[in-house]
């Protein structure tokens, strides 16, 4: 189950198709963009833009960390690629393992 999922969000990355997941029992629909290992543990960031969330209002960043996902699914829809942050500056990775690309780049 681990290589299919990241399988699966590695193919949503380089080809910009927005994922579908549970996530600490909420249905999410995210934008993937960053994926690796952050404080020690696999992480996406995501910028979520559907489905239900406890923290907080959409469309919104979120760090997902991998092991606790279920039932992930790459849907059809794409997306522009990389967004501008409001800081400015990418997160610190202990390992980055893709990135999406930015928009109008392939």
């Amino acid at each position: 189950m681990i290589r299919q999922t990241d399988e699966a969000i590695r193919r949503a990355i380089t080809s910009k198709r927005l994922v579908r997941f549970q996530f600490h029992g909420c249905l999410r629909v995210a934008e993937p963009h960053d994926y690796g290992v952050r404080n020690g543990a696999v992480q996406l960031l995501v910028y979520q833009v559907g489905g239900e969330s406890r923290s907080g209002k959409l469309p919104n960043w979120r760090w997902i960390v991998v092991d606790d996902v279920t039932a992930l699914e790459v849907l059809e829809q794409t997306f522009p690629g990389g967004r501008d942050v409001p800081s400015g500056a990418h997160s610190k990775w202990d390992e980055l393992y893709l990135r999406v690309a930015g928009r109008g780049r392939a």
